[in-house]
This record gives C-alpha cells, sequence and structure tokens, in this order.
C-alpha cells in the first residue's frame, strides 16, 4: 500500500509537472494562449482579461496538443484503480472491463424499447417484398457479449437487450432478420473479435462476416460466392502491431488500456473495382487493396491523430457504390449500414455485381425513390445490436408515416 501511495503521488507530481510544462510552452512557443489574448512574456497588462476570457479553453488546446495531459490524466486514473472516467460527453464515458478492455457507458442509462424501431423495419420490408425485393435485416454482435457482466459495479448496458426488442416486432410481423451474435458466441474467444481501445469489430470479424453473409445467401436466395473467395488462404494478412488508438482510447490514453493491433487483408486472386461517392467525390478504380480499401489511411503511425479503422471503404458516406468488374453477373446490393459495415462492405462487394451502400444518419434523399431507380436484387439492412435504438438509421420513409 505505502508503495502504490508513492507511486501514485510521483505521478500525479509528473502529471501536474508536464501541465506546467505545456503551458507554459503555449507562451514560449506561440500556441494558442497567445494568438488569442495577444500575450509577450515582458507584458502583463492583459492578464485580467487573459484570467476572465476563456484562458481555459485555449489551455486545453495547448494542453492537447501533445496529447500527453491525456496520457498521463490515463495513466494517473489507471493507477488509480479507477474503472470509470468520466467525458464531458454523457455518453462517452469510458469503462474499464474486466477482461481488459474498454467500453463506453452511459451512466444511468436504462433499457430501450426499440419495438417501434423494429415495427418501422418490418413496414419496410414488406413494402420491398410487394415491389418484389427480397430483403434481410441482419444484427452484428456488439462488444459486450449476451448473458455476461464484465462492466463496474453499478454500471449497466442494454444493447442486447435493444436489439432483442427488435427482433421480437420482426417476429410478431413474420419479416426475416438474421442475428450474427450466436455465431460469435459460438467462437472460442468473443473478445477477440473486437478492439480493445475502440467500440467497432475488427476486420477478422468483417471476414468472418462475409462468410457467414456468403453462405446464407446462397443459401436462402441462390446467390453463390465461389469458395475460393472466402477461404482464408486466399488472402495475405498483414499485422500492423500497436498501431491503432480506438474512439475510446484516445479519450483516456494509452497508459490506461494500451493500443491495438490492425490487420490488412490483400487477396490473391485477381480482383478490379470502382468505387465512387457522389456527396465528396471521389471515385477509385483498381484492385482491392487501393480501391475500397485506403492505404493511405496507414500511411504511417498517428495514434491520436488517425483513424485506421477507416482504412476499410474510407468511412461512413451518404451514398457509394461499388462495382464489381470480375462478377459482372453477380447480384446488385443495397447495404443499409452504420460504421461497423465499414470492415464487411469491401468484402461482400466480391459477392456482388454492385453494392450501393447507404447511411442513413447521412443520407439526404429519398431512400425509395433510390430503391426503384438501383431495382436491387436484395437489400441487406446491417446494424449493430446496440444501434437498435438509433433512430436515424430508421428513416426508411415511403413505408410507414414518421
Amino acid at each position: 500500500m505505502k508503495r502504490r501511495n508513492t507511486l501514485t503521488a510521483v505521478l500525479f507530481l509528473a502529471f501536474l509537472a508536464v501541465g506546467f510544462w505545456l503551458l507554459a510552452s503555449a507562451f514560449i512557443q506561440g500556441g494558442a494562449l497567445r494568438e488569442q489574448f495577444g500575450l509577450v512574456r515582458r507584458d502583463l497588462s492583459q492578464l485580467p482579461a487573459f484570467l476572465d476570457g476563456g484562458a481555459e479553453t485555449a489551455a486545453n488546446e495547448d494542453l492537447d496538443r501533445d496529447h500527453g495531459f491525456i496520457q498521463l490524466f490515463g495513466g494517473f486514473q489507471r493507477l488509480l484503480g479507477r474503472r470509470v472516467v468520466e467525458d464531458v460527453s454523457g455518453s462517452n464515458h469510458v469503462a474499464l472491463l474486466d477482461d481488459g478492455a474498454l467500453n463506453f457507458v452511459a451512466l444511468g442509462a436504462q433499457p430501450a424499447d426499440c419495438s417501434g424501431n423494429g415495427e418501422k423495419t418490418a413496414a419496410f420490408q414488406q413494402t420491398l417484398t410487394a415491389r418484389g425485393i427480397p430483403s434481410l435485416y441482419v444484427v452484428a454482435p456488439q462488444k459486450l457479449r449476451r448473458n455476461t457482466d464484465l462492466l463496474p459495479i453499478g454500471m449497466y448496458n442494454y444493447g442486447n437487450e435493444a436489439a432483442d426488442s427488435l427482433l421480437a416486432a420482426l417476429d410478431a410481423a413474420g419479416t426475416d432478420y438474421l442475428d450474427l451474435r450466436p455465431f460469435f458466441e459460438a467462437t472460442e474467444d468473443y473478445a477477440s473479435w473486437f478492439f480493445r481501445t475502440d467500440h467497432h469489430w475488427k476486420p477478422e470479424a468483417g471476414f468472418f462476416t462475409w462468410q457467414i453473409l456468403a453462405q446464407e445467401l446462397e443459401e436462402r436466395l441462390g446467390y453463390a460466392t465461389p469458395a475460393e473467395l472466402t477461404a482464408p488462404e486466399s488472402w495475405d494478412t498483414q499485422v500492423l502491431e500497436d498501431f491503432f488508438l480506438g474512439s475510446q482510447g484516445k479519450r483516456v490514453g494509452t497508459l490506461y488500456a494500451g493500443t491495438d493491433d490492425f490487420t490488412l487483408y490483400t487477396p490473391r486472386f485477381d480482383t478490379d473495382l470502382t468505387y465512387s461517392c457522389p456527396s465528396y467525390p471521389f471515385e477509385r478504380t483498381g484492385p482491392f487493396s487501393t480501391s475500397v480499401c485506403f492505404p493511405e489511411r496507414v500511411a504511417q503511425r498517428d495514434l491520436f491523430g488517425g483513424n485506421p479503422y477507416t482504412y476499410y471503404s474510407g468511412g461512413d458516406y451518404p451514398l457509394a457504390a461499388v462495382t464489381n468488374h470480375k462478377n459482372p453477373d453477380g447480384p446488385s446490393i443495397l447495404l443499409l449500414r452504420e460504421s461497423f459495415s465499414c470492415a464487411v462492405a469491401p468484402f461482400l462487394a466480391l459477392s456482388c455485381s454492385q453494392l450501393t451502400t447507404v447511411d442513413l444518419r447521412y443520407f439526404q434523399g429519398d431512400l425509395m425513390e433510390t430503391v426503384e431507380q438501383l431495382q436491387p436484387d436484395l437489400v441487406l439492412i446491417l446494424y449493430n445490436a446496440s444501434s437498435s435504438g438509433v433512430e436515424s438509421l430508421f428513416r426508411f420513409g415511403g413505408s410507414v408515416e414518421e
């Protein structure tokens, strides 16, 4: 105990010293504080205005510039044994799970009834059926496994319960869905599918999901994906070690929960794809690794400024399309997605002639008009369990009164 108290005191003093050093550097080097208040080393005439006019905001900019403040603060919290680090946003408090991974928690959260979103989904699927377009709602697993309790005492997460209430509404309406959670739970190490410092699943999970979807689409609709494409031995993998600090890790630093490895998949077979997005805009044509993947996102290790997760798909775009020039006779699929689909869409595109993705959180068009224009062979809705209550993802339009 005495040794721990000593270490705590030392780290606390180091934390203060670095904070004061970074703050002083702002004056010496001309940081945000000097820029905002025009201070020079020997001019104290504006000191009252400095103290009364937003000094805290400017100081935080400079302290976070090198992220030393975040790093030491997170290390100090870990040394104290704190399992929850509070964020300025109440929905972004970070909890340390029993297995050492991080997870977002919202203090005082209550179970969400997502049956309404389930009813909207069922109505949308029924509208598609009336137009002769098959559809499938797919639930992706969240970081916290069902029937486990890894959160600190007094913390709760109801993402799985939210998904269950949505699926119950689909059951009641008799519409089709695929729950991926049992597939992942049947594997040996459930936690290994997810980043320790981020809320997303890993590229390995995206590849595994593609394998499942390929089999399901063949069994349900007869859309066959050649077995050699989904075989692991048909792919090269490169692991970038200690390369990724996720959305949760960026809030507490590497001293609190470490970093993650990141895996790059490259097919050993020929690919030729065109990936385009009208909103930004861009068009990328070429093999898998430079069209639907973005090597510039992993060109250098940047723990706080970079986001390697967007190596796959590039990010969350309102509407984007992938044309697979090697599979012109494959199905045309419309994928309604959120961020978990970043790790799935590049692989799924290899099963299609064209894959169109829509993120309803950002999409400004009319979804039903888009469906009519595309006339897809299948509409997939792939949402993570914890997204079941995100209302903007269920604004399908045209099928229900919203």
